[in-house]
């Protein structure tokens, strides 16, 4: 039936001269259409671009606005969210699906296209957001698409009893991978609701269709709950880092793979082996046609073990970027390793290869902070917090508090049936991390904010609200001094005995400044660590005591050489 479906939809669009090279924009939410829609544009030879008409109006305008697609499939439910100036083909319209079942079901070959279509014709054009600036359409090709999907039923074990989720959104290429997960191999597949997201709603449709494969983001897969998942065999993650501690729990429950790769280079390139509870989380070994070189900033390889930039090189690389040749230029460079004219894409990514061949995925080489004077990597907090049994996810940020004081705020979801204590979570940090990495303060969430695509949604964690404290002044002579030293060097009127030098907005060069001049005050010898282990006033005070046991400083004089 969604051969024969399809096969209309296409006649009709090549009636209106679709064909190889042409962009149709598919104006629908996940559903029975959004499939037949898929099926249809590719049988034109044509490549469709998905817009989610959930997305923002100014959002939506851009993408048509940016890809020019002159003729779009949407519904009657979802016309109102487009804008015009694009011939908007309506499925469920009586005059168009009378019009299509006027067309013949018969496969469409070459012989019905405008022209032959070719391996190197794009299939599809998504857009995705860069860290600044609008988003920009990555213009894949067929040419990768093959060996993908005979890499995901081999490696899966997918066959025609299986029953897959189609649960991403059409404008992430997830929703790519979860049709030729069902497709490749003729499973069935379980459509998800527009509005299941996460948590009980999709924990529940699990169940309920009694799905085998399942593909989703780690931050989703963390609101699900596996117990009862009696049915469900593999699990897939990808899109964003997958934490050990998330890997351990469901490694137990069915085969977990975790898979990695830029939009850029047709969904996956790399896919691990199963992964195991305590085991590493590796993204695996390159799928079947695609080479994953690690590089130095020469593009020179790196030995086993040692970090280095991922680039990906193979049929998979796209053709670049819709209407951006500079950028595309800047990412998709020429390949020194392959034949003449071959390109490898430049991910960003920074990994290292292990003995065993494997690839560990580090961290982007662009998603360090640096937070005063110190660098740090986000990652590496959260996945502290998520060792306390208390807490089922975790995300950390850098936020503004007052007079552009900038602090690590850290986002938790308490596990079920359990409270989190956000200060006592702090001091459980605080004994695990360096102190410029504890976050300065815990703000427990009732659900994780989701982008369509699954992903955590940092712009919509709320802003934090400091507790309120009561200012205490400082008891004795040495909390006096490493007041009033906190108070000079941060231009401040006041510091209470319980305040933190960081969360003021001390640094590292501040932070030596202040042990300088405690130590001149107290004529002794206080050492920079010890601002850091011991930020707040009175432990300040106190570690001063014990650190330099009361020796006083050796005063500076003139001596022989």
């Amino acid at each position: 039936e969604l051969d024969a479906e399809s096969n209309r939809l296409a006649r009709a669009l090549m009636r209106r001269g679709v064909g190889p090279e042409a962009l149709v924009a598919l104006g629908l939410p996940r559903s029975v259409l959004s499939v037949v829609s898929v099926w249809a544009v590719a049988k034109t030879g044509a490549a469709f671009v998905p817009v989610d008409p959930r997305y923002p109006a100014a959002r939506v305008r851009y993408l048509m606005d940016d890809s020019g697609a002159a003729l779009g499939l949407t519904t009657v439910a979802d016309r109102e969210a487009l804008p015009d100036g694009t011939d908007w083909l309506v499925l469920d319209d009586p005059g168009f699906r009378t019009e299509c079942r006027g067309w013949s079901s018969d496969p469409v070959t070459d012989a019905d296209r405008a022209r032959p279509l070719d391996a190197r014709h794009p299939a599809y054009v998504i857009y995705t957001s860069g860290s600044t600036g609008n988003p920009k359409g990555v213009v894949v090709t067929h040419t990768g698409l093959a060996d993908f999907t005979a890499e995901q039923r081999d490696r899966y074990s997918v066959t025609a009893s299986s029953r897959t989720l189609h649960a991403s959104s059409p404008s992430f290429d997830g929703a790519v991978l979860e049709i030729l997960l069902a497709l490749g191999a003729g499973a069935c597949m379980v459509l998800a609701p527009p509005m299941v997201q996460g948590e009980n709603q999709l924990t529940d449709l699990l169940a309920r269709e009694r799905v085998s494969h399942v593909f989703t983001t780690p931050t989703v897969l963390a609101t699900v709950d596996p117990r009862g998942l009696h049915d469900l065999r593999v699990v897939v993650v990808g899109g964003e880092p997958c934490p050990p501690e998330l890997a351990a729990v469901w490694a137990e429950q069915a085969q977990m793979f975790n898979g990695y790769g830029p939009t850029e280079t047709t969904v996956m390139t790399s896919i691990s082996d199963p992964l195991a509870a305590g085991g590493p989380v590796t993204i695996g070994r390159p799928v079947r046609g695609a080479a994953v070189l690690l590089l130095d900033s020469r593009l020179h390889p790196v030995p086993t073990g040692v970090a280095g930039e991922l680039y990906i090189c193979g049929p998979g690389v796209a053709r670049g970027y819709h209407r951006r040749p500079a950028l595309t230029a800047a990412r998709f460079v020429a390949s020194p390793f392959g034949t003449a004219g071959e390109r490898m894409y430049r991910t960003g990514d920074v990994g290292r290869r292990r003995r065993d061949g494997s690839i560990e995925y580090l961290y982007r080489n662009d998603s360090q902070i640096e937070l005063r004077g110190v660098r740090i990597e986000l990652g590496e907090i959260d996945a502290t917090l998520l060792t306390h049994q208390a807490v089922r996810f975790a995300a950390t940020d850098v936020r503004e508090l007052r007079d552009g004081v900038e602090v690590l705020v850290s986002y938790v979801l308490p596990a079920r049936n359990e409270t989190v204590d956000p200060d006592q979570l702090i001091r459980y940090a605080a004994t695990r991390l360096p102190t410029p990495l504890v976050p300065a303060i815990v703000v427990v969430v009732d659900a994780v904010p989701l982008t369509v695509n699954g992903k955590l949604d940092r712009s919509a964690l709320p802003d934090p609200v400091p507790a309120a404290t009561e200012f205490e002044a400082p008891h004795t002579p040495a909390e006096r001094v490493v007041a009033t030293a906190f108070a000079e060097v941060l231009g401040l009127d006041l510091v209470g005995r319980d305040e933190n030098f960081f969360a003021l907005g001390g640094s590292s060069l501040s932070a030596t400044r202040v042990a300088s001049r405690i130590g001149a005050a107290l004529e002794t010898t206080v050492p920079v660590r010890a601002v850091f282990d011991s930020p707040t006033v009175s432990a300040l005070a106190v570690a001063v005591n014990e650190q330099t046991g009361g020796a006083t400083r050796v005063a500076l004089t003139v001596r022989p050489r």
